[in-house]
């Protein structure tokens, strides 16, 4: 949804999610965890900068912000899961948001508006992704 030209102010990512620079902590489930969520983290705030930049609502600003935060959960989960900590961080994200995306943890509690949502990020993430990164660093990371 876009919003109409004067009607809010231009608003930071940190001002829409204060805690963004926190998220490594809370996707962290073991201590190796949060030096692969911080090396995600460059590369999400980027993509949402970008979004930003769209003049989107903030509300779907903070809906894109959310399944942002969802998907470095996931990814974190994932790895850690499957001890693929020497997985570049952006080949691990390519690889989540192509095609749509990964399920997310919990999707089996999301609605179906929830889980197109969360779909429409990671199509919008794999966009930017090839727009903004040549593609053989995307599968070398």
């Amino acid at each position: 949804m876009v919003r109409k030209a004067g009607t809010e102010q231009s608003m930071t990512l940190r001002e829409l999610s204060p805690d963004f620079d926190e998220w490594p902590e809370r996707w962290m489930g073991l201590k190796v965890d949060l030096e692969y969520g911080k090396k995600l983290l460059p590369y999400m705030e980027e993509f949402l900068n970008n979004l930003i930049k769209r003049d989107l609502s903030r509300k779907t600003l903070k809906d894109h912000i959310d399944n942002t935060w969802l998907l470095g959960g996931s990814i974190i989960r994932q790895v850690s899961t499957y001890e693929e900590y020497k997985t570049a961080p952006l080949k691990k994200l390519t690889a989540s948001v192509e095609t749509g995306g990964m399920l997310p943890d919990g999707y089996d509690g999301m609605t179906e508006r929830d889980l197109k949502a969360f779909e429409r990020t990671c199509e919008l993430f794999e966009e930017f992704l090839k727009k903004t990164t040549p593609k053989k660093k995307r599968r070398a990371g």
